[in-house]
């Protein structure tokens, strides 16, 4: 009795699940990496590099500003006034200001160097400065100034350098990169030597310079940086955003490495901006903008797109989303993708909001087998032997890299070098088979820093690593360098391996500040105290008496400690020789 009724419900079972196996395998199998798919288009690029940055030139933007935009990473502005002209940001090194400040004099109204403006201690924005200061220039900054440039390329200087020098494809050729999207492909070996001059006048707040009767208002307003400002020009309506605003989605995390940036007062500084209705905007990368109304609504469509990530972070977070989900589903809706303001040329929304989850809630998030997981290589055996062993995993990431598909690829190939089972494979020979797959990859990302950092690990993996030079530092910005951030970096160079069995201290004085500090290695730990020796602290070696300068000279390796006791400027009571033996266990 019920035969007819089971015939066609078997029937569209079958139906069912042969749409069902039809959809299963069809999601299994590999995507290639289409560009546009989840990437901005590379055609983007081509755009960006063309008509929001251009050839270098220099550009009048209202009655007393003009802007050279093309020169280097980030623009140089100049304002003038009767009695001489103000620089807003320098350049990355001498050698690009030099060749900027010439296009300047060609174009704009000549005058002494009345002022220097840092709008944040960016190397981009402030190595220049040597070429532009005259002996009776004061350097403006805002009062974090030094805080965050010895925070930012102290401590973890060396690695930051690195990535850095990959971030911006520091070897990749201006054919496959041919900007940074926001100015001119940088030059990080270029920017080490460094022409920085430290600031005479700092402020916090809000400050006013008069300069030839014009009015410049400086505001702090904390956003790429902590010690970020915005000029405001009333005269000329004109606003010079700095780093807070460019024609790209911003960088409210940057994969060269830094502390998560301070997102709700970047919007806040956004808004700040907006308050002033300018009618010509002029940000310290890419191309001004003129017109109240077209200004407004860029500052608009910029705060809200940040705000949207952070929202909808916090938004998804709350809901239980891990961290990969979260970055892996955000988006940013129509109106504000569409927009020629928020482009992922430069920042990243997901990388963004990996950025604000990890600052906020650091970096776990929630998943109960991140506490405790395998070894990566572990791991990564297992992993290898689950799929076949080593050559099955190296076809499969050549047929992956055949279909396009070089994500996978990627994968593949990276989980067997975490596996260490290259099983008669040279280590060159897959880093050049993983340098084929991040070309090919980075061909359809338009991010140029994405696209920057794939291409210069293909070019290091080709060619081999060499490790960037340190910066060569001033006497006038070693002289500024504040004695507790070297005395902090120097318990991060202890050579930890030399000192396993020692237990030994020195005393450091400081007249002319009136400071003293103690520095105790125990068993392959730095302790640095200012002041009095903690309890339990065995007796000092040496008791080193100098000058600020010399012991800034030789932690900075502008001396020797050996010269500089030889030179008479270190006094030293106790062990000389102990002394010695003591600063060899740093590296400097």
């Amino acid at each position: 009795m019920f035969e007819h009724f089971f015939k066609p419900i078997t029937r569209w079972a079958i139906i069912f699940s042969l749409l069902s196996w039809i959809c299963l395998m069809a999601a299994c199998s590999p995507a290639k990496d289409e560009p546009g798919k989840d990437m901005a288009s590379p055609d983007l690029l081509s755009d960006q590099c063309e008509n929001m940055i251009g050839e270098p030139r220099v550009e009048q933007v209202s009655e007393h500003v003009w802007l050279a935009i093309g020169y280097d990473l980030a623009s140089v502005i100049l304002i003038h006034t009767p009695d001489g002209n103000i620089i807003v940001d320098t350049g990355m090194s001498p050698s690009r200001a030099e060749i900027i400040k010439k296009a300047l004099a060609e174009k704009a109204p000549h005058g002494r160097v009345r002022a220097i403006i840092y709008t944040h201690s960016h190397i981009d924005h402030v190595g220049g400065a040597s070429v532009w200061k005259e002996p009776d220039t004061r350097i403006w900054a805002s009062k974090n100034f030094l805080d965050n440039l010895f925070k930012q390329y102290a401590l973890f200087g060396p690695i930051e350098t690195i990535r850095g020098k990959r971030q911006f494809g520091e070897d990749v050729s201006e054919k496959e990169l041919p900007c940074s999207a926001i100015g001119r492909k940088a030059n990080v070996q270029a920017a080490l030597e460094s022409g920085l001059r430290l600031p005479t006048d700092t402020f916090s707040g809000r400050h006013t310079l008069n300069i030839g009767g014009l009015e410049i208002e400086l505001t702090e307003a904390h956003g790429e940086t902590s010690d970020h400002l915005f000029v405001w020009i009333p005269a000329d309506k004109t606003l010079l955003a700095a780093d807070n605003f460019y024609r790209a989605f911003p960088n409210l995390y940057t994969i060269r490495g830094t502390e998560s940036r301070p997102v709700d007062a970047w919007i806040k500084a956004l808004d700040a901006m907006r308050r002033k209705e300018a009618e010509h905007l002029v940000p310290q990368h890419t191309t001004p903008i003129h017109g109240k109304k077209e200004i407004a609504d860029a500052l608009t469509h910029y705060r809200d797109a940040i705000q949207w990530v952070r929202d909808d972070v916090v938004r998804r977070a709350n809901n239980g989303e891990d961290l990969n989900a979260i970055a892996e589903n955000i988006k940013l809706p129509a109106h504000l993708a569409g927009s020629a303001y928020t482009r992922e040329l430069y920042g990243q929304v997901d990388w963004s909001a990996k950025g604000i989850y990890t600052g906020a809630l650091g970096w776990f998030d929630g998943r109960a087998e991140a506490l405790y997981p395998l070894a990566v290589k572990d791991a990564a055996q297992r992993e290898i032997h689950l799929m076949g062993g080593p050559d099955k995993v190296l076809k499969l990431s050549e047929q992956a890299g055949k279909d396009g598909d070089f994500r996978w690829a990627i994968h593949l190939l990276t989980k067997l070098k975490d596996s260490d089972l290259q099983n008669g494979k040279t280590q060159k020979d897959i880093d050049t088979k993983l340098a084929d797959h991040y070309e090919n990859l980075a061909s359809d990302i338009a991010n140029t820093n994405g696209r920057g950092y794939l291409l210069q690990t293909a070019y290091e993996l080709r060619n081999g690593f060499s490790k960037p030079k340190n910066a060569r530092l001033s006497e006038d910005v070693v002289a500024g360098i504040p004695l507790d951030k070297i005395f902090a970096i120097m318990a991060t160079k202890l050579i930890a391996d030399k000192a396993m069995d020692v237990h030994e201290s020195v005393l450091f004085v400081f007249p002319r500040e009136k400071r003293q500090f103690v520095i105790t290695v125990r068993k392959g730990v730095a302790e640095v105290v200012e002041g009095d020796a903690l309890p339990g602290t065995p007796e000092p070696l040496a008791e080193v008496t100098m000058d600020e300068l010399t012991f800034r000279k030789v932690a900075t390796k502008l001396t020797s400690a050996a010269a500089a006791v030889a030179s008479g400027k270190v006094k030293i009571k106790g062990s000389k020789l102990g002394y010695l033996k003591f600063m060899s266990r740093f590296q400097r």
